[in-house]
């Protein structure tokens, strides 16, 4: 392929009718390097391959015709002088904005839509006057199955939809002028893009961005694959056979497509087709618009009862929406609760299992305290038992020794009561002797008072007045009941200023007395008795216990 010297930027328009091969076309192009922009229309269901057109571009279009009192599928001409019109003005301006923003950096972009058959003197001023060289690519296809699939498609009659076939090619071919342009069959494309991409490239004298082999090669041939696309030819052949019949206005501008496409014909055959379809059109353009008048407005009453039973139709779809909506939700909430059901009945079967262990935890360490508690009790009843049973034995020991207290109490009173008895009777024997006894029967009186004294400490000397001191110190000490005896017992003297020598109730109190009476003068004896006997005072024998 012969590359030639290119300007810095290139937009190439992709021109032709609608169902013609214009997205495929534009597709490969795309993949060879041309920029299309970033707001695509997306894929639909009657071009799930996608339509590759701006979306802007197609609004900016469908407002013009719409202020030109046209639409995409009219069949007429476009009104006289109406790129001069305020619409194509405001139109002009959008695409401007629309270049500059999306394609001003670019050194090649494409751009498509089938309207721009109509407007493409607008989409060429405006790409020329920001530095760009405009290169137009015409995209043809059977007349037959452009038809044939706009009448499924749309359910339109076959009839009108050939002169608009021509109407849009007649606008298109006219609008380029002295600019480059080329011509390319669907077939063409479909059976050979490659050899068609390189012929394309070689009448507008420029080259692709990507060379179409490697990666890009194995992208087009996935898209263009002529087994996912009707055999050229098929739909004219189907219906009956009656989109065999076609217009002979129609055939003779579709031959002389096939022939610039082949490179055997000249762009001059079509020019001299659309002054012809110019003047003939004169004949019939009233018509046409009367016609084009009543069918439009039967299409608006149309579309109207169809918008009005869209919308009751969309009213119940939406009323539908709703309640399948709510059913979803409400099955999605009733199998969320199903759920949290679950998890609350799987929980409190764990707690209830986790209660049920605690509470047999709780009765085995209660049933251990009960046996713990019952063996304390046990062993304080035994322990009560046996203290009783001890404090029983030591309250009959008391009351034993107490008894015997009682009897050694007894026992003492007797000794006392003796003891006193003769002290009194050696107190009238000391003062009948005084008296009237000689000196001899008085000293038998002091040898039987001494002997007496000296039983009285043989007494307190034995082992059994020794033995009986615990008792007598309990009876003092424990019991509180204080002996008949208290204090020491000793004999002593009634005299003032008598002694005793030692520990009071012993021997040696006896011993001290019975020494001193027996080392006593006569005179000394006779003197006490008489002051005895002056004062009225008589000896005594007093015991008293000094614990």
């Amino acid at each position: 392929m012969k590359r030639t010297e290119s300007p810095s930027r290139r937009a190439v328009l992709i021109l032709g009718m609608h169902r013609s091969g214009t997205s495929a076309a534009t597709r490969v192009i795309n993949l060879l390097g041309a920029e299309l922009g970033s707001d695509l229309v997306p894929p639909g269901p009657d071009n799930r391959d996608g339509f590759w057109e701006h979306a802007e571009a197609v609004r900016i279009n469908d407002e013009l015709l719409h202020g030109l009192g046209r639409t995409w599928y009219d069949m007429r001409e476009m009104p006289a002088g109406w790129v001069d019109s305020p619409h194509a003005k405001s139109a002009a301006r959008r695409i401007g904005e629309l270049i500059e923003r999306e394609f001003v950096a670019s050194s090649l972009c494409v751009v498509k839509d089938p309207r721009m058959c109509l407007t493409a003197p607008l989409w060429i001023d405006a790409f020329e006057a920001r530095g760009f060289a405009v290169d137009c690519l015409f995209v043809v296809r059977d007349p037959r199955e452009v038809v044939e699939s706009l009448h499924r498609r749309n359910d339109w009659p076959r009839a009108p939809l050939y002169l608009m076939w021509v109407q849009y090619l007649m606008e298109a071919t006219a609008a380029p002028g002295h600019r480059r342009r080329a011509m390319l069959t669907y077939d063409q494309l479909l059976s050979d893009w490659r050899g068609s991409m390189a012929r394309v490239a070689h009448e507008l004298h420029l080259c692709w961005p990507i060379a179409p082999d490697g990666a890009a090669s194995e992208a087009i041939d996935a898209f263009v694959d002529p087994g996912r696309r009707r055999r050229p030819g098929g739909l004219a052949r189907e219906a009956g056979g009656e989109g065999a019949d076609m217009p002979e206005l129609a055939m003779t501008l579709y031959q002389a497509c096939l022939r610039i496409a082949s490179g055997e014909g000249r762009w001059s055959a079509i020019s001299d087709l659309h002054d012809l379809y110019r003047g003939t059109s004169q004949l019939y353009a009233t018509h046409v618009e009367h016609l084009l008048a009543e069918r439009w407005g039967a299409e608006r009453r149309a579309q109207t009862a169809e918008a009005r039973l869209a919308e009751q139709s969309s009213a119940t779809t939406v009323f539908r929406d709703v309640v399948r909506e709510l059913q979803e939700r409400l099955d999605t909430s009733l199998q969320s609760m199903g759920r949290n059901l679950e998890a609350v009945a799987q929980q409190a079967r764990t707690m209830e299992a986790n209660v049920a262990a605690r509470l047999e935890a709780q009765v085995s360490a209660t049933a251990g305290v009960h046996h713990l508690v019952q063996q304390v009790q046990d062993e304080i009843s035994g322990l009560s038992g046996e203290t009783a049973a001890r404090f029983e034995r030591q309250r009959e020991s008391v009351m034993a020794v107490e008894a015997r207290l009682q009897r050694q109490q007894t026992l003492l009173n007797t000794v006392s009561l003796r003891l006193e008895q003769a002290t009194r009777s050696q107190a009238r024997l000391a003062v009948a002797a005084d008296d009237a006894l000689s000196r001899t029967e008085m000293q038998k009186l002091r040898s039987a008072l001494a002997s007496s004294n000296a039983t009285v400490a043989a007494l307190i000397a034995s082992t059994s007045w020794k033995l009986t001191a615990p008792m007598r110190w309990l009876s003092v000490r424990v019991l509180r009941r204080p002996p008949a005896l208290a204090g020491r017992v000793a004999l002593e003297p009634a005299a003032p200023g008598s002694r005793s020598g030692g520990p009071p109730g012993t021997a040696s109190d006896h011993r001290h007395a019975a020494g001193a009476d027996a080392a006593a003068e006569p005179r000394a004896t006779a003197a006490r008795a008489r002051a005895d006997r002056r004062n009225g005072n008589r000896e005594s024998v007093a015991f008293r216990w000094d614990g």
